[in-house]
C-alpha cells in the first residue's frame, strides 16, 4: 500500500487523544499501517533489571507507542487546510 507519509516527515495527529500535536516520524510499519512519532503517544513500560550490579538497567521506561497512519497528516497539508 502507498503511504502518504515517510520516515523523517513532520506530521500532525488529526484524531484521537493526541489530536493537534505534531512530531517527526521515527519509524513506519507498512504491514500494520502504523507509525512511531517522536514525543507522541508516550507509554510506560516496566523493564526488568538485566544486571545485578547495575541498578540503572531496570525500572519504568517511557517510550513512544505507534499511531495508525490514518490518524496522521503531513504538517504542510494540515496548515494549508487550516488556512482556507
Amino acid at each position: 500500500m502507498k503511504m502518504h507519509i515517510k520516515t523523517g516527515d513532520t506530521v500532525v495527529v488529526i484524531s484521537g487523544s493526541q489530536k493537534g500535536k505534531s512530531g517527526k516520524v521515527l519509524q513506519i510499519n507498512k504491514i500494520k499501517e502504523r507509525a512511531i512519532v517522536e514525543g507522541l503517544n508516550m507509554v510506560k513500560r516496566h523493564q526488568k533489571q538485566t544486571d545485578q550490579n547495575d541498578p540503572q538497567s531496570g525500572g519504568i521506561i517511557e517510550r513512544e507507542a505507534s499511531l495508525h497512519i490514518s490518524n496522521l497528516m503531513e504538517e504542510s497539508r494540515y496548515n494549508a487546510r487550516r488556512s482556507k
